[in-house]
């Protein structure tokens, strides 16, 4: 009976590791494509702000 309580416990304490590994990958990725997504943001403004300058010149 101990036994199956210890190995209970080793799966519940195995399947919380499991989940917070996962979150911790996702909430990574996600860092990583909200900053791909702000930089391409940065790029498009840098890019418009330069074309109605160059658009402005005679």
């Amino acid at each position: 009976m101990p036994l199956i309580i210890f190995l209970i416990l080793v799966v519940l304490i195995a399947m919380f590791g499991f989940w917070d590994t996962l979150s911790a990958l996702l909430g990574s990725l996600l860092m990583i494509i909200l900053f791909a997504a702000a930089a391409a943001g940065l790029v498009v403004l840098a890019g418009m702000y330069a074309w109605r300058r160059i658009k402005r010149r005679p």
